[in-house]
């Protein structure tokens, strides 16, 4: 790479759609504060925590992360 040149990153990099296929509930994010999941709704989480952990941290449409079991979710 030449001096000078940019390096631009998707802003999805890393991320992948899931499903939240759990029963419909209210969760509580990171933050602390509270947040309804619906079922059969689109999130995002990041591709290496789906793929290695038992919980995964879902992000919601506000922008605020959600712990929940990666059984609750299908890849899309």
């Amino acid at each position: 790479m030449k001096a000078g040149d940019q390096v631009t990153f998707s802003e999805t990099r890393g991320r992948m759609r899931v499903k939240y296929i759990g029963e419909s509930k209210t969760a509580k994010t990171s933050k602390g504060s509270e947040v309804a999941l619906t079922k059969d709704t689109e999130y995002q989480c990041t591709e290496k925590e789906y793929h290695s952990g038992l919980f995964v941290l879902m992000t919601v449409p506000s922008g605020e992360r959600v712990r929940v079991k990666r059984s609750e979710l299908q890849k899309i």
